[in-house]
């Protein structure tokens, strides 16, 4: 794991103590435990009919790392969200505003229109529009599809979760007419 090799430590009690703790992200974690069975959403196929969760193991979790199977929910994800666009002073956990301003930075063009264009930061798609930015990232396992977007600007964004495989259908449909709402095009552009 990429984070036993920097760090020394397994990326589950790395990840509890440097951010899921002093973020306050209470339900949030990578290795299957009691606390998931009693309380995570099943997935269900594209019929509606429900399915097993992926229980990770540590083993798993070791060879995978952050890839792709954080257990969370629409709050605690939030609270990261807010971290990134509304940060609390940095400390010894949240990064410094040079960081964050890296971290936004746009890193690789991908695609470019009259209308807005497309770049990756670090860890970040950021939309380009000509009124503002925003970013935003998104999740696909199976049964399970999410996506959250944000204006640093504006200070605003939202986390939407789906359990269901169709759930991508319905993330195309609704995070453009949340993101109308709570982003719309009139106003200052930084």
């Amino acid at each position: 794991s990429v984070v036993t090799n920097v760090t020394g430590q397994p990326i589950e009690p790395y990840m509890k103590a440097s951010l899921f703790v002093p973020f306050g992200m209470t339900s949030s974690g990578y290795i299957w435990n009691d606390t998931f069975e009693t309380h995570a959403s099943r997935p269900h196929d594209p019929k509606g009919r429900p399915f097993d969760n992926r229980k990770r193991t540590a083993i798993d979790v070791a060879r995978y790392a952050a890839a792709g199977d954080l257990h969370t929910t629409p709050t605690d994800y939030a609270k990261f969200l807010i971290e990134v666009i509304d940060p609390s002073p940095s400390d010894a956990f949240r990064l410094t505003k040079g960081s964050l301003k890296e971290m936004l930075r746009p890193q690789v063009k991908v695609e470019a229109n009259a209308e807005y264009s497309i770049s990756w930061s670090l860890g970040w798609r950021i939309a380009h529009t000509r009124e503002r930015d925003v970013i935003n990232h998104g999740g696909d396992n199976a049964g399970f599809h999410s996506f959250a977007e944000a204006s640093v600007e504006r200070k605003s964004g939202f986390v939407i979760m789906t359990n269901g495989e169709n759930g991508g259908e319905l993330l195309k449909k609704l995070a453009p007419a949340v993101a109308r709402r709570l982003h719309p095009l009139s106003g200052p552009r930084r």
